[in-house]
């Protein structure tokens, strides 16, 4: 009989045999230019100095994104209608506020999940743009969905990529992550390094946000546990 183990647990046992990554597309490819219209390039200050390709994030309203809780920092400056992270964005602006879910705990990785209020709104246009989250607590979510990212690509070379990439994943149907407000991916192909906070994006809506990585194993924080905290949060 196997024992039962809680997310956080299971993070910590396969910290024993591969390296944890906050948040790298590995087996990804490139995405069409400006047809992810919400994801966010975050810069984030944890000193004095903001440090490039920290994370991703997601725009969700006019004056709002959201990222992982983890992707927190003294200060953070936003990107929008990013394609080459070496070519001018089409918006940039700093956060206002911060909101990371009030339970997060970083050591295990529980409601790794944050809101950016934005110091003033963005413009849309058709490189800037929010996506839907999810209506209900309890909606089915569909099993094969996308992943989006600057974060590392290549094995071995800690360097993020320098245009957006995409990569396909499939959904495990795994009762632990489901108890601990999480999906996951298995496989060597995954987000990890650089893609913290970028959405996990199922027929259009976004479901999850990147949170952490392991070898083979790739969770995302459960956005529909966190509606009301989340529609709470944008209203207040």
């Amino acid at each position: 009989m196997g024992i039962p183990l809680n997310l956080g647990t299971l993070v910590l046992m396969l910290n024993f045999y591969s390296e944890v990554h906050a948040g790298r597309i590995y087996g990804g490819k490139e995405a069409v230019p400006y047809s992810r219209p919400y994801m966010v390039l975050l810069e984030r200050a944890t000193t004095n100095i903001l440090k490039p390709k920290n994370c991703g994030g997601f725009l969700v309203r006019e004056d709002f994104v959201m990222t992982a809780a983890h992707c927190n920092g003294r200060s953070i400056k936003v990107k929008l209608g990013v394609h080459n992270v070496h070519q001018e964005s089409a918006q940039e602006m700093f956060v206002k506020q911060a909101f990371p879910h009030p339970h997060y705990d970083n050591e295990e990785h529980y409601n790794d999940i944050m809101l950016l209020k934005l110091e003033k709104n963005v413009l849309f246009t058709d490189r800037v743009r929010p996506i839907g989250l999810p209506q209900t607590e309890d909606e089915e979510v569909p099993k094969d969905c996308l992943v989006s990212g600057w974060g590392f690509n290549i094995r071995g070379v800690k360097k993020g990529s320098s245009v957006l990439l995409d990569l396909n994943v499939t959904l495990d149907d795994s009762q632990v992550c489901s108890d601990n407000h999480a999906f996951c991916s298995s496989g060597l192909n995954g987000p990890g390094q650089g893609d913290s906070g970028s959405p996990l994006v199922c027929n259009g809506v976004a479901y999850g946000v990147v949170s952490c990585s392991m070898e083979k194993l790739h969770i995302y924080t459960r956005i529909p546990d966190y509606l009301d905290w989340i529609t709470n949060t944008m209203n207040n």
